[in-house]
């Protein structure tokens, strides 16, 4: 259970870090910067009850797919303006941050 409470740790403080980040890269105004603090908190919120409450399979998928869509919803203005910054992007950093995302993901998915 520790190894599991500072993995939680480490992924919390990492959403954290990346909202920050989108924060100040964006310039964000409050109203939006409200939105995406919300889009976190549902999603840290996600990941704490799974390890104190472990959801049977379908309704994990069932809450998960429920926050994102609302996290979605939420900032959907930030998602464009992210979106066009990452085609910006050379090929091979696009490249780099898909598979770090979907490397990123999978390791949550698996150890929790």
């Amino acid at each position: 259970m520790i190894y599991t409470i500072i993995f939680i740790s480490i992924i919390i403080g990492l959403i954290f870090i990346k909202m920050g980040d989108i924060s100040k890269r964006n310039n964000l105004q409050t109203k939006d910067e409200k939105k995406l603090v919300t889009a976190g908190a549902l999603l840290i919120l996600f990941l704490i009850t799974n390890v104190t409450l472990p959801y049977p399979q379908s309704l994990y998928w069932f809450i998960f797919s429920g926050v994102i869509l609302v996290g979605s919803l939420l900032c959907v203005n930030i998602i464009k303006i992210e979106a066009k910054k990452f085609r910006k992007l050379k090929f091979r950093d696009q490249l780099l941050n898909v598979l770090f995302y979907s490397l990123f993901f999978t390791v949550i998915h698996i150890y929790i």
